[in-house]
């Protein structure tokens, strides 16, 4: 029992080690063979702490991959919506080719309920060598883990790419993230969004 118990315990975080985030679908119908080399990252989030994240995240990524990338709260350190002009001042500014949006589409709250376990401690197939009373005290190694319930954020956002030089969409795709809070939530959206970024041959 004790090996099985082990088991599944491994199991358990095997599973809370995988990737949280899919994506549910990818659109490239404007990008006609266009490369972009400078990025400008926008998160449409009015948590400040939170924009500053995930654009920062981003352009970590992007840079590692060789593209060069501006975060816009890195150029504009207000949590208030910015206006055209203002984004315009900052792509200029930057020398970026291309926009990144990211933008929270839908989000929901779910709890999981995990119910809990119950094993009798010790080898069950030599539960009759202790003779008649170790086979009666064996019954009372009863051990039980209560059950526990679990709430998971769901949040769907999108990501798109615009052209900077014609304000037109080249490219974007929707994820999905299933995640107990906001950290790990970004952490797993900003590892998968750079592998499909890296894929989609944009840049």
């Amino acid at each position: 029992m004790k090996t099985r118990l082990l088991v599944l315990l491994g199991y358990l975080l095997l599973l809370t080690g995988c990737q949280t985030t899919s994506v549910l679908s990818t659109w490239s119908g404007g990008a006609q063979g266009e490369k972009f080399k400078d990025v400008l990252v926008i998160a449409v989030l009015k948590e400040m702490a939170y924009r500053n994240i995930i654009e920062q995240r981003l352009v970590e990524t992007l840079k590692a991959q060789g593209v060069d990338a501006e975060a816009a709260s890195y150029l504009y350190p207000d949590a208030g919506p910015m206006d055209k002009a203002t984004i315009d001042g900052m792509i200029r500014q930057s020398g970026a080719d291309s926009v990144m949006v990211i933008r929270l589409v839908d989000t929901r709250k779910e709890t999981v309920y995990t119910p809990g376990t119950t094993y009798i401690d010790g080898d069950y197939g030599g539960r009759y060598a202790g003779g008649y009373y170790g086979y009666y005290g064996g019954g009372y190694n009863v051990i039980s883990t209560p059950g526990y319930t679990t709430q998971y954020h769901i949040s769907t956002v999108e990501t798109t790419l615009f052209n900077a030089a014609t304000n037109t969409r080249v490219w974007s795709t929707v994820t999905e993230t299933t995640e107990t809070s906001v950290d790990k939530a970004i952490n797993s959206y900003t590892k998968v969004i750079g592998k499909t970024i890296k894929e989609s041959g944009l840049f």
